[in-house]
């Protein structure tokens, strides 16, 4: 990293404005040249690139992820005659599919492909605020498409590596849950932004990385409508208490669960996050010990 020394006492000097420099030792001041500046600006996004590098990196480094076993193997025929061979950690059998926790993806083979079409269209109705891109990343990222024999069809989805269903590692501790409950709240203000109500957010639905505290909303897409009721944000209180080892501590946690949600999606944030402040001392990133 770059820095400047202050000329006065020698202490290294902190940016006081876009293009100004303070000492916090001596109070001196001084200001970037224009080439100084433009090196500066170079070097910060060198810098970033680095960082978003390293990061995708953890997003295909499978090696880390200690906690996938894999249990059993569904064989499905592909439209080409080839057989897709599903092996899984886990299936949940919904309503016209079925989904598997793979190691490197989320597979979902629907009944027909007329499901499996109203699922990705209605995926395709988020949006997302330009300040805020990130949070796509809270949602189901499509890898392929796979036709299979008998109208049957897969969707298949990234899995990052140590992203699982919430519900694998209940009971959840409070200090745990709580990060949990900020994913949720984060991923209903993405569906307030973009005027969605989800209507399927449980703890198989809701999943989550224990090391990161990332959280991603799978789930069934089919059944997504326009409007903004709080059904999500129920279902979200329903899913953190059925999470939970203990519901009653902190107290703020316990009023919080148990009250009705705000008027939107952004207000109910804003009250959990009076929780967090006063029940849990604010916002410390805990981490959370898992063994595979």
């Amino acid at each position: 990293m770059i820095t400047y020394k202050c000329k006065s006492c020698g202490g290294q000097m902190n940016f006081g404005s876009s293009i100004g420099l303070k000492c916090p030792y001596c109070g001196a001041r001084a200001f970037l040249s224009d080439e100084d500046y433009r090196g500066n600006e170079r070097f910060r996004k060198m810098v970033l690139r680095f960082y978003e590098a390293e990061a995708e990196k953890g997003d295909i480094d499978y090696s880390t992820d200690k906690l996938f076993t894999c249990n059993r193997c569904d064989t499905y025929i592909m439209e080409s005659g080839h057989a897709l061979n599903v092996e899984y950690m886990k299936k949940y059998e919904k309503h016209g599919f079925v989904f598997y926790v793979a190691r490197e993806s989320v597979v979902y083979v629907f009944e027909n492909s007329i499901e499996a079409g109203t699922f990705s269209d209605k995926l395709k109705m988020l949006e997302f605020p330009a300040a805020d891109m990130k949070l796509k990343r809270s949602f189901p990222e499509i890898r392929m498409e796979i036709g299979l024999k008998d109208g049957k069809k897969a969707l298949v989805f990234v899995r990052r590596p140590n992203c699982y269903p919430a519900e694998m590692f209940a009971p959840w501790e409070s200090v745990h849950l709580a990060w949990v409950i900020s994913r949720m709240e984060n991923i209903c203000c993405a569906l307030k932004y973009s005027g969605l109500r989800h209507g399927d957010i449980t703890p198989d639905t809701i999943w989550v990385n224990p090391f990161t505290h990332e959280g991603i909303l799978f789930g069934d897409w089919r059944g997504v409508t326009r409007g903004n009721d709080d059904a999500d944000l129920k279902a979200l209180r329903k899913t953190a208490i059925a999470l939970a080892s203990d519901t009653r501590n902190p107290e703020e946690l316990y009023r919080f669960l148990n009250s009705a949600p705000d008027r939107d999606a952004y207000s109910d944030f804003e009250k959990w996050d009076r929780v967090i402040e006063t029940g849990f001392g604010g916002h410390n990133f805990r981490q959370m010990m898992v063994s595979g």
